[in-house]
């Protein structure tokens, strides 16, 4: 399946998601020039946003860093963490989770 199909597949689940039909703004830069897209989002969807989305989704649910390189082809962890949308709320959210989740920790 070529990139381009796949991503035309997307589209078609996107727009049966309502959620999806929410407006949002892109901006991208066209022959030197900044223009601002305001599209629905499902029109936004490619593939990429996908494995973005996979990455992303995966640390946040704590699978490890490494495993989800491995799948991404990331070669660099501080590539990676550049790569995933994670904002400083859901890290503090990600150790807060860490730390409840310890049974108890030992003095030493």
């Amino acid at each position: 399946i070529s990139n381009q199909k796949m991503n035309d597949y997307l589209k078609e689940i996107g727009r049966m998601v309502p959620d999806l039909h929410e407006r949002t703004s892109k901006s991208i830069t066209k022959g030197g020039l900044k223009v601002s897209m305001n599209s629905p989002k499902w029109e936004m969807i490619t593939s990429h946003t996908a494995r973005r989305s996979f990455a992303t989704n995966e640390y946040l649910a704590g699978t490890p860093t490494i495993t989800i390189m491995a799948i991404t082809g990331h070669r660099t962890e501080k590539a990676f963490m550049k790569y995933i949308k994670v904002t400083p709320r859901e890290h503090a959210r990600l150790l807060g989770q860490r730390w409840s989740n310890r049974q108890s920790l030992k003095a030493v």
